[in-house]
């Protein structure tokens, strides 16, 4: 009985301990999608919808465990116009929480 309480929680800790890291791709892929999605969720209701295209982003992962970034935005108008800027924001560890500046 022992023994199988001790199996158990070594498995368990070996299972719940690994961590898969992100490659470089993987994290710039993840900020890009939850930029979009917050950009997106920051429109008023009742205007035209901007759309969205994310150029480039350059970022850093600072010891808070969140990612600071510097995205490159390309926005297109309802009356077919489009520009070109940067938006800085913070991204957290899970690329849940989005704040941009």
């Amino acid at each position: 009985m022992r023994l199988t309480f001790f199996i158990f929680l070594a498995f368990f800790l070996l299972v719940t301990s690994c961590e898969r890291k992100l490659s470089a791709a993987e994290v710039k892929d993840n900020l890009e999608k939850a930029m979009s999605a917050y950009l997106k969720k920051q429109q008023r209701p009742g205007t035209p919808p901007l759309n969205f295209k994310m150029l480039d982003v350059d970022y850093y992962q600072d010891a808070s465990n969140y990612y600071l970034c510097n995205f490159k935005v390309k926005l297109y108008r309802p009356d077919g116009t489009d520009t070109t800027g940067f938006i800085t924001g913070r991204v957290s560890n899970d690329f849940s929480k989005v704040s941009g500046k």
